[in-house]
């Protein structure tokens, strides 16, 4: 299954370009599957059909599925009876419901959890495309690194949950006549960690996953767009395209959009020379909203014209390895980051690298985990790292 992700901040036209995507790749006979794991739901509005957490036919349309993913009703199902039993557990020492209940979810976990569903829907090989229409930018982002939390989990957890069980037991046992104890929580994590594990493997194979970066020709639009693409390519992920959306059409001939339309070109090209050689779709402002199924066809024909959209857009690799001499070196494509603002701290095969205020985890293989890291620089926007004995 090809697993295709729309990002970029609220309101750039990601929902629009997801569903337009959904069913360009239908009609070209691949069985689809269009999901929205965005909390502010439009896919259903702009397919204009009811969704709901599973999915179901886009009537009058072959090979279309639509759904909008319950992040609640998900948590609910993976962490719901250990969540029930916490929170039981924190009302009994005096906590109000509404606090009990949050702090009964690990942090990160319901992130993590919205996630599994891609793992499910590809082990269930029922389509061939799944398109996904995912939260604003900085939302996504950590979304997409929460499969490398699995290994800290993995090393953390059991600590926090031997904590967590000599403060819960005593008032656990007058508070409910349910079972739990640590290993029952340590045992549902580790269920939750081994199928994080099989979705970072789907996400981070760029010959099955691709990343597709929504934007408007916008000046912050285009600096969110260069962070979301270093953050991407550090988080392992495939970016195989941008698309800058609502541009003015040369049709327009009102004067007082000239000055916009030429802003426009502008950051359009600039956009392409920023992320060359990856391809830049330029979409057009339609000249009314793009909603239900004709519209979205129209514009996905303009769009891609004879291109399969469920084809891989671009191959570029976002993290290399090699060696100059004795120095070994971790290579990662990134985007307007400043060679000024790298820090590295690494604790055993894992290594902290901060570019300004954002921050990435990584799992270093074991060669380079016996090595320190002695030096990085941005060379061509490319982050390289360089390792020795």
């Amino acid at each position: 299954m090809r697993t295709i992700l729309y990002t970029g901040k609220g309101g750039v036209g990601k929902t629009t370009l997801s569903a337009s995507t959904a069913l360009a790749c239908a009609r070209r006979g691949h069985r689809t599957l269009a999901i929205s794991t965005d909390v502010a739901h439009n896919l259903a509005d702009v397919l204009d059909v009811t969704l709901g957490n599973d999915p179901v036919p886009v009537a009058g349309q072959d090979n279309l599925w639509a759904a909008e993913l319950d992040t609640s009703q998900e948590l609910e199902r993976y962490w719901g009876n250990i969540r029930a039993r916490l929170t039981a557990v924190l009302r009994d020492k005096g906590m109000p419901d509404g606090i009990a209940g949050e702090l009964a979810v690990l942090p990160g976990l319901d992130e993590i959890i919205a996630l599994l569903r891609i793992r499910e829907i590809s082990e269930a090989g029922e389509y061939d495309t799944l398109v996904i229409d995912s939260a604003p930018t900085g939302a996504a982002m950590r979304l997409l690194s929460a499969p490398d939390l699995a290994r800290w989990y993995t090393r953390n957890i059991a600590g926090l949950s031997r904590g967590l069980m000599r403060f819960a037991a005593p008032a656990l046992r007058k508070a409910t006549s349910l079972p739990i104890t640590e290993q029952a929580v340590q045992s549902q994590l580790e269920h939750i960690v081994d199928e994080i594990n099989d979705l970072r493997a789907i996400l981070t194979d760029g010959e099955h996953t691709s990343v597709r970066l929504v934007l408007n020709p916008e000046t912050m639009a285009v600096r969110e767009t260069q962070r979301a693409f270093t953050y991407a390519s550090l988080f392992g992920l495939s970016v195989d395209a941008l698309f800058v959306n609502r541009l003015y059409p040369d049709t327009l001939e009102d004067t007082f959009f000239e000055r916009w339309k030429v802003d426009q070109r502008r950051l359009t090209e600039d956009v392409k020379e920023m992320f060359a050689p990856l391809p830049v779709f330029e979409v057009p402002l339609m000249p009314s909203e793009v909603l239900g199924v004709e519209a979205l066809v129209q514009l996905a024909e303009g769009l891609f014209g004879e291109l399969d959209p469920h084809e891989r857009l671009s191959s570029e690799d976002t993290l290399w390895f090699y060696a100059e001499g004795e120095q070994q070196i971790m290579a990662l494509r990134i985007s307007g980051v400043s060679s000024q603002n790298i820090e590295l701290e690494k604790h055993g095969d894992e290594l902290m690298v901060r570019l300004g205020n954002n921050q990435r985890r990584l799992v270093l293989p074991a060669y380079l985990a016996a090595m320190q890291p002695t030096s990085a620089s941005i060379q061509e926007d490319t982050l390289r790292i360089y390792f020795s004995r």
